[in-house]
């Protein structure tokens, strides 16, 4: 017999510095059509007026504070203090649509066949106004573990999990402030979660402007780290899986010399990478050989500017 006074539901928002976004991020999670649901704000030592906007919510929402220690310590604390049979995920600087958490948690009400459930995200800029987009991306379900070893298509703020599954796996890994919640998922999957989708816009991505070419590079260098990381972990249980990890990593080696010749200029060091990756047979592998070559005799500015047309048309057609 479940326990009345336990919510169904707990949100996890982790907190830096986050003054002109977090009011919205909260009132979206309080503001959602199920009632009930635990909110908690983890302030990662913030040094502006973040912990005087969340204490302004008063007792709806449940204030943990610590130093600065990241963003992975800071969700691990807040499983801490979740008394919450379904957890989720949730950036200060995004927000929920109203009716996120209440599907999600029917669905995982009446499907006990699976762990988790997740749906699709829209990202925004501010220019004046908000400007939203919507990428497409898979979305397999069941067992994802192979697919998700390519990349991360599970934003962190849409799913819906057991807090049982998340026991069995385990918490953020500390260490990681980089594709930690890939990592996390990676781990959800390999400990026997099963996943599965809802076909709507559940919640709200905000980009920033002041993303800069070394932090995309930083992001494409930590994917290919953590799958190392990952492989090298759990490569019996991968190989059982029939999982090629040399396929994997080889993968992440040349997207990562890729982003190297298309954001870093460091034309040799990407097509170095590249070459040594396309001995393993990879996804695309033909075509990296051309834009290796090409990366050899054009530079990077053309390929630039060809990989930029080809988002936007991407992007129209969606």
């Amino acid at each position: 017999m479940e326990n009345l006074n336990q919510p169904p539901v707990s949100i996890i928002i982790p907190a830096y510095n986050a003054e002109r976004y977090i009011q919205e991020c909260i009132e979206s999670v309080l503001n959602q059509s199920m009632k009930g649901i635990q909110c908690i704000v983890v302030d990662d030592g913030s040094k502006d007026k973040t912990s005087e906007i969340i204490r302004s919510f008063g007792s709806a929402v449940a204030y943990v504070h610590q130093e600065n220690a990241e963003r992975s310590v800071a969700r691990n604390n807040g499983l801490r203090h979740a008394n919450g049979k379904y957890i989720g995920f949730l950036d200060a600087d995004d927000y929920l649509s109203p009716d996120k958490i209440i599907e999600q948690y029917k669905f995982l009400q009446d499907h006990p066949e699976f762990d988790v459930v997740y749906s699709k995200v829209k990202f925004f800029q501010e220019c004046g106004i908000r400007t939203f987009s919507s990428p497409k991306r898979i979305t397999p379900t069941g067992d994802i573990l192979e697919p998700l070893l390519y990349g991360n298509f599970i934003t962190m703020h849409s799913p819906l999990i057991r807090r049982s599954a998340i026991d069995r796996a385990g918490g953020f890994e500390p260490e990681l402030s980089h594709n930690e919640d890939w990592e996390f998922l990676l781990r959800l999957s390999l400990s026997g979660a099963r996943f599965s989708f809802i076909d709507s816009f559940h919640a709200f991505c905000r980009l920033h402007s002041e993303n800069t070419s070394g932090d995309i590079l930083r992001m494409y260098e930590s994917k290919w780290r953590v799958a190392e990381m990952f492989v090298s972990a759990h490569a019996e249980q991968l190989r059982v899986r029939k999982i090629d990890c040399l396929k994997i990593l080889a993968y992440h080696k040349a997207d990562y010399g890729k982003a190297l010749i298309l954001n870093g200029g460091a034309v040799q060091e990407g097509i170095s990478l590249i070459s040594d990756a396309c001995r393993e047979p990879i996804r695309g592998r033909t075509q990296l050989r051309l834009f290796s070559l090409a990366a050899s005799v054009l530079g990077p500015k053309p390929l630039n500017c060809l990989d930029t047309a080809t988002h936007r048309i991407r992007k129209w057609k969606r």
